[in-house]
């Protein structure tokens, strides 16, 4: 690829911006992933131009379609998607390496350990929790772990997964298993908001476990889990005054900055894990 270093520099750069301003304001800024998706569209251009290689483009196109999906699943903020895209087209590949899918690995395992640890560590030292009860968040995370289980024994069996990549995905999947069995109560405890209409910002994440299911039909959210400006001004006509939401969530930047970090140092990690 054209200037593999200069683009890890430049990603770099971005990450550690959209690090700090995610994790000191919650927000993944425009002016910072903007200029580096057209950067990363000049070099993508500049690597069509001369290696003649369509595959460039797969990567960026499957990690905008994925992110795109969770954003409108109300899974995912917009500057998260952003900063994905912006990842995929400078840096696909690195020294030959799928770096973009270890950087997306690590990021993902290292924020599911922390954030269900965190959590779960504040939620169980509260004095006044909700009462746990046995519900289906508890039962499917139970049955959720039983197939995750049996499928890295199966892997392990095969020789498709060495000692090391069952360490490395096992501690975190199932502390996160265990930060879902309790997904409603903590959400509820620490991120939930009831809002006025005129305070909701723009495609806002709608909390539609606690939100109506007629009103959930009407407008629309059965699957979409964002709030339009349309939304609103229905929300108006409906005569609701407050809606559930999700503010403050977990930052996603500083977990892709130590993904990217660590994907520079070993650019073969992902396939590492792979290769027993």
């Amino acid at each position: 690829m054209f200037a593999e270093d200069i683009r890890l520099l430049i990603l770099l750069i971005g990450a550690a911006i959209s690090s700090y301003t995610d994790l000191k304001e919650g927000l993944i800024y425009d002016k910072v992933t903007y200029p580096m998706i057209a950067l990363g569209v000049l070099f993508i251009s500049l690597d069509l131009f001369f290696e003649r290689n369509l595959y460039y483009l797969l990567i960026p196109l499957a990690v905008f379609s994925f992110s795109y999906l969770l954003y409108f699943l109300g899974k995912l903020g917009g500057g998260d998607v952003k900063i994905f895209l912006a990842t995929a087209l400078l840096l696909p590949y690195y020294r030959g390496q799928p770096f973009l899918l270890s950087a997306l690995l690590v990021a993902a395992l290292a924020s599911s350990l922390t954030i269900s640890a965190i959590m779960l560590f504040k939620f169980f030292r509260m004095s006044k929790r909700p009462k746990i009860e046995l519900t289906g968040d508890l039962l499917r995370s139970v049955a959720l772990g039983i197939v995750i289980l049996l499928y890295f024994v199966a892997l392990a069996y095969l020789g498709t997964l060495n000692t090391f990549a069952l360490i490395i995905f096992s501690i975190p999947l199932f502390s996160s298993l265990v930060f879902l069995a309790f997904r409603k109560q903590i959400q509820e405890c620490f991120f939930l908001r009831w809002l006025g209409i005129d305070e909701l910002e723009e495609d806002e994440i709608v909390a539609k476990e606690f939100l109506d299911k007629d009103v959930i039909s009407r407008l629309g959210l059965s699957i979409r889990g964002i709030i339009s400006e349309k939304d609103k001004e229905r929300l108006k006509s409906m005569g609701i005054a407050k809606v559930p939401v999700y503010r403050d969530l977990p930052p996603f930047g500083p977990f892709l900055l130590f993904g990217v970090a660590v994907s520079a140092f070993m650019p073969d990690l992902f396939l590492r894990l792979f290769v027993a």
